[in-house]
């Protein structure tokens, strides 16, 4: 893999010495700050779910999927975010567009919920038949009398502001939005990082989305702190790590962890400093707010995509992505298993597990707030650009 630019290379460096230093000391991933304490109504407060959805679901950029999974022309994907039905459809030339999926007539949907088509060249409403093209535009109507001062130029289906960076499709969902959104502005320090990490050469390879009952935060948190991996994971990947070390940054409302294995010090003693690799000598995250974690493994990447259906119920997204697409069988198989490991194992079988039982007991147990220790700066800091982005 190329890692890239120089400047990323040292910034690799720069972090494996901080995590070295932290491993030597004792310090793990601690934080400068003592305790802090989170009220336990942000994971169940029905106002505060909808100030969520409307303030950063609807207000900032998110990701949709992967280019792959529109292969062609006329390929289509059905999903509803956050309460709105979407389009993902690549047009006729090749470009991607995100529509609502409802005729501009009755509202009714054109592509079932999370159905998937290709090779089509229109899209025709079941109830009265209204057509439109790949671009969205209305170019069939039966019985056009009927419709004498219908202006078919602003009738077409209402499109949301994409873009394509990384080989991830982004949306701000709001169709109201004139312009796609700029993400290499948003992403900031992490767009070099995920050029450097070669995230657009990457390949989709297997998606499993899900709807757990948890707090779309409560499935973040997990992502954002090591203090629980070698107790939750220790039946599946709890022994490759060490415990609780880690190193983290934060770039406006983003942030990076670097987490260490187990044989971290010996690893990295043996080889130059510039070889070391945030996927083959320790674990690479990033947070991509709101919603976003991308997970750096030793031979592919997970994307996740977290989207709250309400206070206490999430859909959770993962996205499989591989160097290359599968060349035999044998290799089929290989990223099959891996999938199955780190998806239904890890992600499913014990992180979700764990959000779901705490969501359970948040209006039984009357917890009024939660103590976040030294290891739980992450989960903090994402509270607070939560916090801050609400009241903006």
């Amino acid at each position: 893999m190329t890692m890239g630019s120089p400047q990323t290379e040292t910034l690799w460096q720069t972090m494996f010495e901080r995590l070295l230093e932290g491993a030597a000391s004792g310090a793990g991933a601690r934080c400068d700050q003592t305790e802090a304490h989170l009220q336990a109504a942000v994971y169940h407060d029905a106002g505060r779910h909808q100030a969520e959805v409307a303030q950063l679901f609807r207000r900032l950029p998110v990701c949709l999927g992967h280019v792959d999974q529109l292969p062609e022309p006329g390929s289509m994907l059905a999903r509803n975010i956050v309460g709105m039905p979407l389009l993902l459809v690549r047009g006729a030339t090749g470009g991607i567009g995100v529509f609502l999926n409802a005729c501009r007539h009755r509202g009714a949907s054109l592509l079932q919920e999370d159905a998937v088509a290709c090779r089509q060249s229109s899209l025709t409403c079941r109830y009265h038949g209204w057509t439109y093209d790949l671009d969205g535009a209305l170019v069939a109507l039966p019985r056009r009398e009927a419709f004498p001062t219908l202006d078919r130029a602003v009738r077409g289906l209402r499109r949301l502001p994409c873009a394509v960076r990384h080989g991830l499709i982004w949306a701000v969902l709001d169709p109201t939005l004139p312009d796609a959104p700029d993400m290499a502005a948003w992403l900031g320090l992490l767009d070099g990082e995920l050029a450097a990490l070669d995230v657009e050469n990457h390949r989709f390879f297997r998606q499993h989305a899900v709807r757990r009952s948890a707090n779309w935060k409560l499935m973040i948190d997990a992502f954002l702190e090591v203090y629980h991996v070698r107790r939750l994971h220790s039946a599946t990947i709890g022994a490759f790590f060490a415990d609780a070390i880690a190193v983290s940054d934060h770039f406006g409302p983003h942030q990076r962890m670097l987490v260490a294995r187990e044989e971290l010090a010996e690893e990295l003693r043996a080889m130059p400093p510039a070889e070391w690799s945030p996927q083959q000598h320790a674990t690479l995250v990033h947070l991509i707010f709101p919603n976003s974690i991308v997970v750096y493994h030793p031979d592919y990447i997970s994307h996740i995509g977290v989207f709250p259906t309400s206070p206490g119920e999430s859909l959770f997204v993962h996205t499989m992505l591989i160097p290359e697409a599968p060349r035999d069988a044998k290799a089929q198989a290989h990223w099959d298993r891996s999938f199955d490991l780190i998806d239904g194992q890890v992600f499913n079988g014990e992180d979700l597990f764990i959000c779901e039982q705490i969501q359970a007991g948040l209006t039984s147990t009357f917890e009024e707030d939660f103590v976040l220790g030294q290891f739980e700066g992450n989960v903090r800091r994402f509270h607070e650009t939560v916090e801050a982005a609400l009241h903006r």
